[in-house]
């Protein structure tokens, strides 16, 4: 197998430029964090244009789209509705092929009908404060994006960042702050995020090599099947629109296990006075696809299954519409190659209008012979039931409810190569296995750029007992077996944006937070607490 792994590089290499050979039109994409999304996703909810929001990121293209149709559709927006589309438009004006009139400014911009280039700064401060413990963060950076003619687009983002103080949150085990692989420095931590894409797509389809965020699944508060809040990786993205009630998705990825291999370990400069000795991590790699069917403009069911695995890049998952979960049980694998497989399903109902209810099932391990038998020690699922109101009694005020429940041991595997993470961050909801998370919130559009969100929001987390106990020893366990750590969370949030991507938060929650296992939750973090933070940037 060894031996064959250049053979099949050169493979993907030529399948890549096959693809994009039939390119015809360019994609550059809109990063998850973006007000685009919210703005876009309630108009969805009010029926008054239809989006495919079961993937993210978006591409700026297809954003650019959905304003035109807005456009067309105006008399159906409020006052504040209008004013916010005015705005996008001036975003988006690259891609609507519109002039820029000032009120969209670039650090270099050119646009015409053949080529772009836009370059934005990316820079920010923020204070916070925990209880008595208090710091700071800075970034810095710079986002570019491109497209040449119909075939060709490409971004890349890069910021540098630093944390500081004595309320550092290292790990964000409990938090759904994105996580890094980070580097100490004086009282604090810093690391960089890198991300970008060479994209290309034709009418009904696309392909991408990227490195950056992205989710699977519908969840306002976390994803089970893809969050970001794992740090980004680089994979191959596939899709396929064929028909406007079909969507097909599919991703092979390169992971990082930070479980070492010894058998690669080498010295560099062996004869010098001060060798260094190389080591490397196992390889691991995940495959997934997602099949989306809308029987109707106001229903999504979506099905999908994906598979971790590590050493050897194994030619069968790079076959985007193969059931992934199954393949090891005839292609000799057995259990000591074996990978890691899931299977999923979500579903999205903007019915009736203004409401929008949605779920998502995670299965990692089940045996239907032991569930026909009541034993359910050896079913690991999670699944999150939730639903938004727009326009609840006055217009530009929105309620959310979001329960997310996830069994032991979900997203944990036998094998700590083919677990369901990359950088020990879940690739799934932040929260990981035997939780669970209740959330209620408010959002309200006080004018245009001007949001304020009001929550209250119940964590629970149980027990990680040993992945022995799975497996050679099965335990029959209690969801949210002890040690038990309980949050209760409640506070708002307000986010003005001031001109384009010049941005203001500031945040306020009142937490309370307990934890039977000693040493899991950072002591400053721990009891009744305070916390205010206020954030100053420009870019995202």
């Amino acid at each position: 197998m060894i031996q064959t792994e250049p053979k099949l590089k050169i493979f993907l290499i030529i399948i890549f430029f096959i693809l994009t050979g039939i390119a015809a039109g360019q994609i550059v994409y809109t990063p998850l964090e973006n007000s685009v999304y919210d703005f876009i996703g309630r108009l969805s909810i009010k029926k008054i244009i239809s989006i495919d929001d079961e993937v993210k990121p978006f591409a700026r293209k297809y954003i650019a789209e959905k304003l035109s149709q807005l456009v067309q559709k105006r008399e159906y927006l409020n006052e504040l509705e209008e004013k916010e589309l005015d705005w996008y438009i001036a975003e988006y004006g690259n891609e609507l092929k519109l002039s820029n009139d000032g009120t969209r400014w670039f650090l270099f911009n050119h646009s015409d009908s053949m080529f772009s280039f836009s370059v934005s700064p990316i820079a920010g401060y923020g204070i916070s404060t925990i209880g008595s413990n208090s710091g700071h963060t800075r970034w810095w950076g710079a986002r570019v994006y491109s497209s040449y003619k119909n075939w060709f687009g490409a971004s890349l983002s890069l910021r540098d960042k630093g944390e500081y103080g004595d309320n550092v949150d290292v790990n964000k085990d409990f938090s759904p702050t994105r996580g890094a692989w980070y580097k100490s420095a004086p009282n604090g931590i810093e690391y960089s995020d890198v991300i970008g894409s060479i994209s290309f797509d034709w009418d009904w389809g696309a392909v991408s090599l990227i490195k950056d965020y992205f989710q699977w699944g519908h969840g306002n508060f976390g994803q089970l099947i893809f969050s970001d809040k794992a740090p980004s990786f680089p994979r191959i993205d596939f899709s396929l629109k064929p028909v406007e009630w079909l969507r097909f998705t599919y991703i092979h990825g390169w992971l990082n296990s930070l479980v070492l291999d010894s058998s690669q370990f080498y010295y560099t400069y062996p004869l010098s006075e001060f060798p260094r000795l190389r080591q490397n991590y196992i390889n691991k790699y995940i495959a997934a696809n997602m099949l989306t069917i809308s029987p109707n403009d106001w229903m999504d069911i979506s099905l999908g299954n994906s598979i971790v695995y590590s050493g050897d890049l194994r030619p069968e998952f790079f076959i985007p519409f193969m059931f992934f979960k199954f393949l090891d049980h005839n292609t000799g694998r057995g259990d000591i190659e074996d990978g890691n497989g899931q299977m999923y399903f979500d579903f999205s109902v903007k019915y009736p209008e203004n409401y929008h209810f949605y779920s998502t099932v995670f299965i990692d391990v089940t045996e239907i012979r032991n569930i026909l038998n009541g034993e359910f020690y050896n079913t690991w699922f999670g699944y999150t039931l939730g639903s938004k109101k727009v326009d609840l009694l006055i217009p530009n005020l929105d309620v959310l409810l979001e329960w997310t429940h996830i069994s032991p041991w979900v997203y944990e595997h036998k094998d700590e190569t083919t677990n369901y993470k990359h950088l020990n961050y879940y690739l799934g909801h932040w929260l990981g296995q035997n939780s669970d998370q209740l959330r209620f919130q408010l959002n309200y559009k006080i004018l245009r750029g001007l949001n304020v969100s009001a929550f209250i929001e119940r964590l629970r987390k149980g027990g990680l007992l040993d992945i022995y106990y799975a497996y050679e020893a099965p335990l029959d366990l209690e969801f949210l077996y002890s040690p038990l750590r309980k949050d209760i969370n409640f506070g708002f949030t307000a986010s003005y944006e001031y001109l384009h991507d010049l941005i203001f938060k500031f945040g306020y929650n009142h937490s309370t937070v307990s934890d039977d296992q000693i040493g899991r939750t950072p002591e400053f973090l721990l009891g009744e607490k305070e916390n205010i933070f206020l954030q100053i940037f420009y870019g995202l």
